[in-house]
């Protein structure tokens, strides 16, 4: 099987038809995973298993909608995960209609804030100890997060 246009607009058609929040593809050497929040039009996830840049300019515009949220996966990265080094409430930023510390796709550097975590009513900043890019948020404004539970995923530069 190999990933064109066609392959990813049926994907994305499965799971639109199908009221899909996940879909998983293993073809041997492609391993394809796509993930969406319920109640979400479009994907918020996509992983490959093999190296590849994901070319969204040529894609027609209801693929590009599943493809949007794919950051391109390096050759040779290594995935890192981020966890609460604490129990308490995660923010992405320091008030309510702040922007967030850090986003999907965004770049930081060591000592960089990515998120408070509030714990017996005091404001845990937890900052980055190596440069890198944020591939995944893996959880939501206000929501409580337990000891070692992942926060991000990065990829460090």
């Amino acid at each position: 099987m190999e990933l064109n246009t066609e392959t990813i607009q049926a994907l994305a058609k499965i799971m639109s038809e199908e009221k899909l929040t996940s879909l998983a593809l293993d073809q041997g050497n492609l391993k394809i995973e796509i993930k969406r929040e319920i109640g979400s039009t479009q994907a918020h996830e996509i992983t490959y298993s093999q190296p590849q840049k994901v070319a969204t300019e040529s894609l027609p515009h209801k693929a590009q909608s599943v493809e949007a949220q794919a950051l391109e996966i390096l050759p040779d990265a290594h995935w890192k995960e981020i966890k609460s080094p604490m129990v308490g409430v995660f923010y992405q930023s320091s008030q309510p209609g702040k922007p967030a510390y850090v986003s999907k796709g965004q770049s930081f550097s060591e000592g960089d804030t990515l998120c408070i975590i509030e714990a017996m009513k005091l404001m845990n900043e937890i900052t980055a100890e190596t440069p890198g890019t944020i591939m995944e948020v893996c959880v939501g404004n206000g929501q409580v997060v337990e000891f070692g539970q992942v926060l991000y995923r990065i990829v460090e530069d």
